[in-house]
C-alpha cells in the first residue's frame, strides 16, 4: 500500500467494517469476526464513536472509544472509554493517532461527552499524557485469590495444599450461593441501590449497559449471580471462567467482571463466587479494582494485589479543573475496562 496517498480521517460507520478487519489482522496480527467488531464499536446502547483512516475504501488507521455512562458528584453523565488505537505500517510516523484521536474528540465533545478513560500501556502512555493532555490519576490493581496451590509447589504436596485451600475457602463466612443463572441476550437486570463512597466518578451501571456489555456480546459465556430478591437485589455479580494457558493441568481461572451493591453484600458475593471457583476447580479468581473501598473488601476475602496498569483520563466537554484529581476519585473496576 503505498505511504505517499493522502488519507482522510473520517466518523467510522458499519461501512468500514470489512476494512476495519483487515486492519486489526494486518496490525494486531488477529482474525476479528466482523460481528464482534461491530457489537463493540458499533451496537453499544449509546451509539458509536470511532475515527478511522481512509486511503480511498482502504482503512489505515482507527482511534475507537466505547460511549459509557458514568456518575460524576452523583449525577449521570455520558463518557467514553478509549479503547483501541492502530496505524497501518505504511503510514506510521504520521501523528496519525494523535490526529484521529483529536477528531474523534471533537465530535464526542460537540455530543456532550464529558470525559474520556482509559488504561493505556508502555507504547501509547506517552501519547496520551503529552499530546492529548491526559491525567494519570490512579492504578488499577489486578486482584487475585489462589484457590489451589501455586505451580512452583512439588506434585506430592499439591494435592495436599489444594484440600487446605479448598477447605478454607467452603468454611469463610457469608450468605448462600444465591441464584445462579447464564447471561443471554434475553437477560433482563435489575441493579443494587447504589451506594455513595469516596470515588466521584465511576461507570454507571444501568440495566441497558449491562445488557449490551454482558448479554449481547458475540460469544460471550458470562453468568450471573444474584444475592437477594431478584427484582430488588442486595449484591450482583457477573463473571466468566477464562482458559489459563499457563497451567500444566488446564484449570481455569474465575474471571468477576462485575461487583455491584452494598460492601457486605458485595463481600458476601465474592465468598460465594469463590467457593462456586472451588467447586469448578479453578486455580484462581481475580478482578481489576481502581476502587481503593472494593481492594479493602476482597483483601477480607483473601485476595491481594499482584499487578496494576495506570487509570487515566482526559475532558471532553467538561473543564479538567472540575474533574478528579486525587487518587481514590474514580472508581473503575471489571468489565469498566475493555
Amino acid at each position: 500500500m503505498p505511504a505517499s496517498r493522502l488519507w482522510q480521517p473520517v466518523l467510522a460507520t458499519p461501512a468500514h467494517l470489512p476494512g476495519l478487519c483487515a486492519l486489526y489482522e494486518t496490525v494486531w496480527g488477529v482474525k476479528v469476526a466482523p460481528e464482534a467488531l461491530r457489537w463493540k464499536l458499533f451496537d453499544g446502547p449509546f451509539g458509536p464513536l470511532a475515527s478511522v483512516a481512509m486511503v480511498g475504501e482502504a482503512c489505515v488507521g482507527l482511534y475507537a472509544v466505547i460511549p459509557t455512562p458514568l456518575l460524576l458528584d452523583g449525577a449521570p453523565i455520558l463518557g467514553a472509554q478509549s479503547v483501541d488505537t492502530m496505524t497501518h505500517p505504511d503510514y506510521r510516523r504520521q501523528n496519525m493517532s494523535v490526529t484521529l484521536a483529536r477528531h474523534c474528540y471533537a465530535e464526542a465533545a460537540r455530543r456532550g461527552y464529558g470525559l474520556v478513560y482509559g488504561l493505556p500501556n508502555e507504547n501509547s502512555y506517552p501519547m496520551f499524557m503529552t499530546k492529548l493532555d491526559w491525567r494519570h490519576l490512579d492504578e488499577m490493581a489486578r486482584m487475585v485469590r489462589p484457590l489451589a496451590a501455586p505451580r512452583r509447589v512439588p506434585g506430592v504436596l499439591a494435592p495436599l495444599l489444594d484440600a487446605v485451600m479448598a477447605a478454607q475457602v467452603r468454611l469463610s463466612g457469608g450468605a448462600g450461593q444465591g441464584v445462579l443463572d447464564k447471561v443471554t441476550p434475553a437477560t433482563r437486570f435489575a441493579v443494587p441501590a447504589r451506594v455513595p463512597s469516596g470515588a466521584r466518578c465511576r461507570v454507571n451501571h444501568t440495566p441497558d449497559w449491562l445488557a449490551w456489555r454482558y448479554g449481547a456480546e458475540p460469544g460471550g459465556a458470562y453468568e450471573r449471580l444474584v444475592l437477594g430478591p431478584p427484582e430488588a437485589p442486595q449484591a450482583l455479580a457477573i463473571f466468566d471462567m477464562a482458559a489459563d494457558d499457563n497451567d500444566p493441568g488446564g484449570r481455569a481461572l474465575l474471571r468477576i467482571d462485575a461487583l455491584i451493591g452494598a460492601p457486605d453484600a458485595r463481600l458476601a458475593a465474592a465468598r460465594a463466587l469463590l467457593r462456586l471457583g472451588v467447586a469448578r476447580g479453578a486455580r484462581s479468581a481475580f478482578f481489576f479494582t481502581s476502587d481503593a473501598e472494593t481492594q479493602a473488601l476482597l483483601r477480607r476475602a483473601g485476595f491481594v494485589p499482584r499487578s496494576s496498569m495506570p487509570l487515566c483520563f482526559g475532558a471532553l466537554a467538561l473543564d479538567m479543573a472540575g474533574l478528579p484529581s486525587a487518587k481514590g476519585e474514580m472508581a473503575i473496576e471489571g468489565g469498566d475496562r475493555d
